[in-house]
């Protein structure tokens, strides 16, 4: 399935572009993200697209090689690993009571661009 990569991107960049990287060693301690990940979590539910993030997440939780690192933002310098991880507080903070999808029971999800436009046409949203 396809899914707007910006949208999510969006999103993900208050972690990765947000107040936590700039602590001296930001994987230090993942708990340094709590504040990023709850201004995360409050845009995403006021968007309306917390199922979408849900979705991302897990699928890229799930299966991170070769996707997840076009989530990582320009500011430090995440691996693969520290994003699985980063993400994976994430998603365990907004839905603690949602298991995360063993990898290969995840979406299969098609990060691509598009407009905002294409998008709300895709998911149905068009006004």
């Amino acid at each position: 399935m396809k899914i707007r990569k910006e949208l999510i991107a969006g999103y993900t960049r208050l972690l990765t572009m947000g107040r936590a990287v700039n602590a001296p060693d930001p994987m230090s301690d993942l708990a340094q993200f709590d504040a990023d990940i709850r201004s995360m979590h409050k845009r995403a539910y006021k968007e309306g697209n917390l199922d979408w993030l849900r979705l991302a997440l897990d699928s890229l939780i799930a299966r991170p090689a070769g996707r997840i690192s076009q989530f990582a933002g320009q500011q430090y310098p995440f691996d693969d690993a520290e994003l699985q991880a980063l993400f994976r507080r994430a998603y365990g903070m907004i839905w603690p009571d949602q298991p995360l999808s063993e990898p290969g029971d995840e979406a299969d999800l098609d990060f691509v661009e598009m407009s905002a436009e294409d998008w709300d046409a895709f998911t149905g949203n068009a006004s």
